[in-house]
């Protein structure tokens, strides 16, 4: 079974480690719970399709131009849509479209206020992106005259892992390495690891939540350059935490 495999199945990894073995494992999450990352919505447009996402090294470009909706009468004051932007080379809104099921509210999408969104966000412009056609993310509402461009996931949160967040597949392992000292004192253990994975896969921080010691370090430093496929949700890429384990045994 491959690397890849082992990641997705939450199966334990096993490799030799100088005269011992150690075994990483990610924590077993439902498979209900997975989504097929990078899955494209039937609903896209054609460049929506082929569009990259911003990145740590491909950030999104800033807004210059801003056209605020003109919403029909009647529309309620805390109504809120998630819309989707393709900018083309030169910053130019080519594609826009408002999600199923994007207004924050209680009732359905009408579709008047859905083409007062559509028909101020077309006239939008940006700086030219680093790599076109871009997606960029945002919210527009009916009580934000502003509109909330997200261009940048990695600046959120993170989302821990579960539910309706799968877990990311690891695409490159390192092998931890055995300390000497703590081989020759024979000691082993598991240690349990919070990680944090950015929208690139990459891991950013790792934090030891059950300590062995004199193993801490060797596992910190082989799971920092771990990486995994970018979490999608909601057609976007999101950072994520998630428990992560792994098994010192002397051979």
């Amino acid at each position: 079974m491959s690397l890849l495999n082992n990641s997705v199945c939450a199966a334990a990894l096993t490799v030799w480690c100088g005269a011992g073995l150690a075994s990483a494992q990610v924590v077993p999450i439902p498979h209900e719970a997975r989504q097929s990352p990078g899955a494209v919505d039937p609903a896209a447009g054609p460049l929506e399709r082929t569009a990259v996402r911003p990145t740590l090294d491909r950030p999104a470009p800033r807004r210059t131009v801003h056209v605020p909706p003109v919403w029909p009468d009647g529309v309620a004051s805390a109504v809120k849509f998630r819309v989707h932007l393709v900018l083309d080379a030169s910053g130019r809104v080519a594609e826009a479209r408002v999600l199923p099921g994007g207004a924050r509210n209680a009732r359905p999408i009408v579709e008047a206020e859905a083409a007062a969104v559509l028909d101020a966000v077309r006239r939008w412009q940006f700086e030219p992106p680093l790599e076109a056609p871009m997606l960029i993310v945002t919210y527009v509402g009916s009580g934000d005259e502003e509109g909330v461009v997200m261009p940048d996931a990695s600046q959120r949160p993170p989302l821990r892992v579960g539910g309706d967040i799968g877990p990311p597949s690891k695409v490159q392992h390192v092998i931890p390495e055995y300390p000497p000292e703590a081989l020759a004192a024979n000691v082993s253990g598991v240690v349990i690891l919070e990680v944090t994975i950015d929208t690139t896969g990459r891991v950013t921080e790792a934090r030891v939540v059950r300590s062995v010691t004199g193993l801490d370090d060797a596992a910190i430093a082989a799971v920092r350059q771990w990486r995994y496929t970018p979490t999608w949700l909601n057609g976007e890429a999101v950072p994520v935490t998630m428990t992560v384990t792994v098994n010192f045994q002397p051979q």
